[in-house]
């Protein structure tokens, strides 16, 4: 098990993660796992600036996992959060948002 940095970008508000080389991607898939061995709390700490310059707000580890070679919240949340809404969009929401 490992963990990836997260966040929503201030722009548009899509979720967004912290990529291999310090920028934020919108797929989990692309984002850079932090292992046991490595220390998340400098990255961490390096976002910051992210969020003063208004790019991302609320950035946050989340505990991600491998399964059949797909990376993976572990938590339900999270998973909704990467992967989307969980209705169809022609429903809730965003159907009431089409005009």
């Amino acid at each position: 098990m490992g963990q990836v940095i997260t966040a929503n970008r201030l722009k548009d508000g899509t979720v967004v993660f912290l990529g291999p080389d310090v920028g934020w991607v919108e797929q989990i898939a692309e984002a850079r796992v932090f292992d046991a061995a490595d220390s998340i709390a400098p990255a961490l700490a390096a976002t910051k600036k992210d969020e003063q310059d208004n790019l991302v707000i609320d950035v946050y580890a989340i505990d991600v996992d491998s399964k059949n070679g797909i990376l993976r919240p572990t938590k339900l949340r999270e998973a909704i959060r990467a992967t989307g809404p969980t209705v169809h969009p022609e429903h809730g929401k965003s159907a009431a948002n089409r005009g």
